[in-house]
């Protein structure tokens, strides 16, 4: 208790030193040689707005130097959300001997446009010298490549004289998002050595930041849970809405497409607050609902996203300021349900409540900033960044306490349910044994019986497909795999032949030795014909003495020659029969090619089929002859 105390003493006394600074009018900066560290302008400027026609910087210059009711010397440039245009003067003094380039850098990179008019010191009557920045024109067009606007400051044109010379800095700056004109004086090496700090410090913003992003998102494609993937969604897009705010996306992201990295401020925040919304909504679970405000988080976000089309597609400016607004009623409403949420000790509430808190600071003094009520200063402007990267931290926090709470009340119910499943088992154990000595005997009856039908039914497969006596493939099975080869030629552009082959003679064997005979010489010449063929081409018997083999695709036409020579030369080692004998036989062969003879089976069939009995006609005069 003493710890949050005091850390809100703190914090509300830092809020009242930076409301009610000092006022400081306009005083002539004198730039020299001596020390190389930053200048910060406070009270060395004057400024007034203005709206309706446009004034030249000779026009502005001369209102300065009337010191009128418009002008205005104050330590605090911070405009809020305004579409005057703002005239910012600083008189500077330089020594005509001076070696030392200086730099005038504006620290706030989401300015629309900013146009620095600047006179040569030493040079009477000079024209103005005019450098243009801004997130609105390509990151490439600007003089200096740097987050913010940085630019140049001419060198004098007198050397030898011993008086200061005098140098007049004009700058014009137009905003439709918070407009504000923090300025800084550097030499080279002090802007380098800045900016090296400053690097770091987004670098390991951004690492935080894409950390927590790529474990959440392995949490959610683990445990599948969305409350996850909206917290991946809110960290990536606030990560946009910062990376536009401090200039990275100008300058990294979307160098050349100014008007995407004009967009990312609001429309990056409106992205993470759609997400956030949601997150708190799955997150807090039960509260809204006991609370009846479980309208409350969706309706934000349905703002949130009304906000996103606004800036993309009506008006920036009032995006802007409805992102404020709507930005400060959610962290609110957040914290409070958090609070609610912690009273009733729900999982995480603790860090919860803890990291709104933290994140609701960073958006109260960064929308009082953008209002215009708080005036600009590092820790101010960086109210938003260090806010939301302890935020996600300590959400980070939030979702592993849920995480080891949901663990420990599955442990529990897992305990609750091992021990009543001991109950049930034990239960059921005795009836499972008598159970199991019935099933095993009518189980081994079962298998015996199905294992005896799994027989039975693949020796009735193979019958129906194939030849009883030779055990080759019969008329139906070469007919469906005649049918899935052509198929796959047709698809492929390629080829396959038909070869009908019918044993010469073949009658007078059965006459003169018996059919047995004649089954015995079938059987020998389907094994030889089986072994002419490749593995993928099928042989059939289709009818008493003849016999169809199916050459599958690939096929070369140019083998077709060679495979048929195998055919017909495989009859020419005898067969021997049981009784001793030997029976030579001869074939004729004849053979249709797909597509040249036919472009279906039966076409095919009845071409191999005429040339096989063009071949028996030429070898009439061969018979069998026993030796």
């Amino acid at each position: 208790m003493r710890l949050w105390r005091m850390q809100w003493v703190l914090s509300i006394a830092a809020l009242f030193s930076l409301c009610f600074s000092c006022t400081v009018f306009a005083q002539t900066q004198l730039l020299s040689d001596e020390g190389h560290q930053g200048i910060e302008i406070h009270g060395d400027v004057a400024y007034f707005l203005h709206s309706g026609e446009e004034l030249g910087p000779e026009e502005a210059l001369q209102r300065f130097q009337d010191d009128g009711p418009e002008v205005i010397h104050q330590r605090g440039r911070n405009f809020g959300l305004t579409r005057d245009t703002a005239w910012v003067y600083l008189p500077l003094e330089r020594l005509s001997g001076a070696t030392q380039s200086w730099y005038l850098e504006v620290g706030h990179a989401s300015l629309d446009q900013v146009t620095l008019f600047q006179t040569v010191p030493g040079k009477q009557h000079s024209d103005w010298q005019v450098a243009v920045s801004g997130d609105r024109l390509p990151f490439s067009s600007r003089a200096i490549p740097h987050l913010n606007h940085v630019f140049p400051l001419s060198n004098p044109a007198v050397t030898g004289s011993a008086e200061p010379l005098s140098q007049h800095l004009l700058l014009k700056i137009r905003s439709e998002g918070t407009l504000t004109v923090p300025l800084k004086l550097w030499t080279k090496d002090a802007l380098w050595r800045s900016d090296q700090n400053h690097y770091m410090v987004l670098g390991l913003y951004y690492g935080i930041l894409l950390s927590l992003l790529i474990y959440n998102l392995f949490l959610y494609f683990a445990l599948r849970d969305t409350i996850y993937i909206t917290y991946s969604g809110y960290v990536f897009f606030l990560a946009i809405g910062q990376a536009g705010l401090s200039g990275v996306a100008g300058q990294f992201l979307f160098p050349e497409l100014p008007w995407l990295a004009d967009l990312t401020p609001t429309a990056g925040v409106s992205a993470a607050g759609v997400f956030g919304a949601l997150f708190v909504q799955r997150f807090l679970g039960a509260t809204p609902r006991r609370l009846r405000l479980n309208w409350l988080m969706p309706g934000i976000s349905a703002a949130y996203g009304l906000i996103l089309l606004t800036a993309l597609f009506v008006s920036y400016y009032w995006a802007a300021l409805a992102v404020n607004i709507t930005s400060l009623v959610f962290v609110v409403s957040a914290a409070l349900l958090g609070i609610a949420s912690l009273i009733r000790k729900e999982p995480g509430a603790r860090f919860f409540v803890l990291a709104w808190l933290c994140f609701l600071l960073g958006v109260l003094v960064i929308s009082l900033h953008n209002l215009g009520v708080l005036p600009s200063s590092l820790l101010i402007s960086n109210a938003m960044m260090i806010g939301s990267v302890v935020e996600v931290l300590l959400l980070s926090l939030a979702l592993a306490d849920r995480i080891q709470h949901l663990h420990q009340q599955k442990d529990k119910a897992q305990a609750e349910a091992i021990i009543h499943r001991q109950q049930w088992l034990e239960a059921e154990r005795l009836n499972k044994e008598e159970l199991e000595q019935r099933v095993q005997s009518r189980t081994f009856e079962l298998e015996t019986a199905n294992r005896l039908l799994q027989a039975s039914q693949k020796q009735l497969e193979h019958q129906a497909s194939h030849d009883v006596l030779t055990g080759l493939a019969n008329r139906q099975y070469l007919n469906r795999r005649a049918q899935e080869s052509l198929a796959l030629a047709h698809r492929q552009d390629q080829c396959l032949a038909l070869a009908v082959v019918d044993l010469n003679d073949f009658k007078p064997i059965n006459d003169t030795y018996g059919h047995g005979v004649g089954d015995q010489v079938l059987i020998e010449m389907a094994q030889r014909l089986q072994g002419c063929v490749r593995a993928s081409d099928t042989v059939a018997r289709i009818g008493g003495d003849e016999f169809v083999i199916l050459y599958a695709p690939p096929l070369n036409p140019r083998d077709i020659p060679t495979l048929e020579g195998r055919v017909i030369t495989c009859t020419d080692t005898p067969i021997t029969l049981n009784n001793g004998r030997h029976i030579t036989l001869s074939l004729s062969v004849g053979v249709a090619v797909y597509p040249a003879d036919g472009a279906t089976i039966d076409e095919l069939f009845t071409v191999a089929d005429s040339a096989m009995y063009r071949q028996k006609a030429l070898r009439k005069g061969q018979s069998l002859a026993p030796i």
